[in-house]
């Protein structure tokens, strides 16, 4: 079939052929991909949407006189007003009202702010009863799922995002408002399905991540995992790697499953510890480590359940790779950088993997 990449641009189809070798036809396959990806995540956000104005707007209306979900005059409010009057009464309902209101409105409202603490304090925590209980982390996963909504919606490139993990948060959110709108969406989501078809796995498939030798190298080797606050974002990976003190540790772990468990305290903890899955069991453990090592139970996280240092399904390097250069800018992972695994087992030292 022909293509022609003016109907996409230069600029929008280079992220794609790099991550094809150039190879032009898998390029638009994974243009192709991409965008049913963007569409399978689109009907989960309108769901999701949806049930988070409509949890805000019952909290709200019982504390406010006018049942608007405001604290102050606010502009937009009386334009979305404006904008839905009835043509007879020339009033707009409040239902209506509410449809015209942007996502980044009801986000606003989660932000920091002594108002917003007042309302969070007098009603809207009670939006999201499975959460940690704090508008911070709440305000933190609803402006997640904002920036990604908009990716999508902007017909943006998903290739630094991995689907699943994606989906994992919005449905922990989702489960923070009503369990069971959780497994409704679950039970019609697509994302997974498109997720799986993806037509040309990364070239980069190890995630090397800055670590703190005390911390995330110390969990690893107890509890054969990695944990991080929920908002960070991955592309789909297969490995993990770490950094710490100027060198990458010279073991890769296979990433066996992602998970964003909905709450983080010992109930939770003590709940999956009961269950008969492995996959439960194991979060159990990861997250009674995590309680005692000071990761905080009003945070949201997502943890890398991954294989134990002996496992053969761990790359091993003979040799840690160390990182020599030193001074101002030489810092070689800060947050996180991609590999292939091939490059990682061949090199001496990081000069090896520019």
């Amino acid at each position: 079939m022909e293509r022609n990449v003016s109907w996409v641009s230069t600029a929008r189809f280079e992220p794609f052929l790099r991550a094809c070798d150039r190879d032009e036809d898998l390029a638009w396959q994974l243009y192709e991909w991409n965008a049913k990806v963007a569409s399978a995540l689109s009907e989960c956000f309108h769901h999701t949407e949806v049930l988070l104005r409509n949890t805000m707007m019952d909290q709200l209306k019982t504390t406010h006189p006018l049942a608007y979900p405001w604290q102050r005059v606010s502009e937009k409010v009386a334009e979305a007003a404006d904008r839905r009057r009835h043509p007879t009464t020339k009033v707009a309902s409040p239902d209506t009202v509410i449809s015209e209101l942007m996502l980044g409105f009801w986000v606003n409202l989660l932000d920091k702010g002594p108002e917003n603490d007042e309302l969070w304090r007098h009603c809207l925590y009670r939006a999201f009863p499975g959460s940690p209980g704090t508008r911070e982390s709440v305000h933190r996963a609803v402006s997640s799922m904002r920036n990604l909504r908009n990716r999508c919606a902007h017909q943006d490139s998903l290739l630094e995002f991995d689907p699943g993990i994606e989906l994992k948060k919005l449905l922990s959110l989702v489960e923070w408002i009503d369990p069971k709108a959780r497994t409704w969406i679950e039970s019609i989501e697509t994302v997974s399905a498109v997720a799986s078809a993806r037509p040309v796995r990364p070239k980069q498939d190890v995630v090397v991540v800055g670590a703190s030798a005390e911390l995330a190298i110390a969990m690893y080797e107890k509890v054969s995992a990695y944990v991080c606050p929920s908002e960070r974002t991955f592309a789909s990976m297969t490995y993990m790697g770490f950094y710490c003190d100027k060198k990458i540790e010279p073991f890769f772990p296979l990433i066996k499953e992602i998970v964003v468990p909905a709450r983080w305290n010992k109930t939770e903890r003590a709940a999956l510890a009961a269950s008969a899955d492995p996959t439960d069991q194991h979060v159990a453990r990861v997250m009674g480590y995590g309680l005692k090592n000071g990761f905080d139970i009003e945070d949201q996280y997502q943890v890398f359940l991954l294989s134990d240092p002996q496992s053969d399904d761990t790359l091993k390097h003979g040799t840690s790779i160390e990182h020599k250069k030193v001074g101002r800018g030489s810092a070689f992972v800060q947050n996180k950088r991609y590999f292939p695994h091939s490059a990682l087992m061949a090199a001496d030292d990081t000069d090896h993997l520019l």
